[in-house]
């Protein structure tokens, strides 16, 4: 009865401890297993049967709210808070080792890569807040998610920067995708004018992507330097 006893006071301090640290990860069902499992403990001193049937339904119970923990763990390290785009952790160690594998033993056409950076995005944040900042930077990402395929990648890649994997598309096809999103982004519900930077690389399998993808980010920078040189010219703003 002692050892019952014992375990059933450890498990409810591990509930405790789940409910402080692992409520935001749906822990609900792993404290519903757990709490199970200890009246079944306690029942056991009782009818020992009934007791050890309670203590297996628990285990199940428990079993799928650790399950579920994990399974929310995957979408917090795959996934961006704020965005929902993917994290550079997914992007690099995932999807874009598994989909060069896959250009390589398909002999595919190779992956486009889209590089994005708002223009003006800082002044957005002094001028009109973060908040507001990072309700337009939601508003890009779900128009970017809503423009492309399930089979591309789309990546929170730093800030306001995004990259954009589209497997078996030529670069022609991605600027026809730029000029679609530029249409839809300069007037939108969040009430702010957006414009952007961008470069675009292709990789064929055999080269080295990383260079390829630094090459679109470089195109990028190019292309907001130059719009900074106009706007000095021209006495704008300067893009952020």
């Amino acid at each position: 009865m002692i050892t019952h006893l014992t375990a059933a006071v450890l498990l409810f301090f591990f509930v405790v401890i789940v409910r402080k640290y692992a409520r935001n990860l749906g822990s609900y069902f792993l404290e519903l297993g757990v709490s199970i499992i200890t009246g079944g403990l306690l029942l056991t001193e009782i009818n020992g049967t009934f007791g050890y049937n309670i203590i297996l339904v628990g285990i199940v119970v428990t079993f799928f709210g650790v399950t579920k923990i994990f399974k929310r763990l995957k979408e917090i390290a795959i996934k961006d808070y704020l965005t929902g785009l993917y994290t550079r952790y997914y992007f690099f160690e995932e999807w874009l080792p598994m989909e060069m594998e896959r250009q390589k033993r398909k002999n595919g056409k190779g992956i486009s890569f889209l590089i994005i950076d708002l223009d003006d995005f800082k002044t957005i944040n002094d001028k009109y807040s973060h908040r507001m900042g990072d309700k337009l930077l939601k508003y890009v990402a779900s128009e970017i998610i809503k423009n492309i395929r399930k089979t591309d990648c789309a990546v929170r890649f730093g800030g306001d920067e995004i990259l954009i994997a589209f497997p078996d598309t030529d670069k022609k096809t991605v600027e026809n995708i730029v000029k679609r999103l530029e249409k839809k982004l300069i007037f939108n519900p969040v009430g702010l004018p957006v414009e952007f930077s961008y470069g675009i690389e292709t990789w064929k399998p055999g080269e080295n992507v990383e260079g390829i993808v630094q090459n679109a980010d470089l195109q990028m920078y190019a292309l907001k330097n130059l719009k900074k040189q106009k706007r000095v010219l021209t006495e704008e703003p300067e893009v952020d």
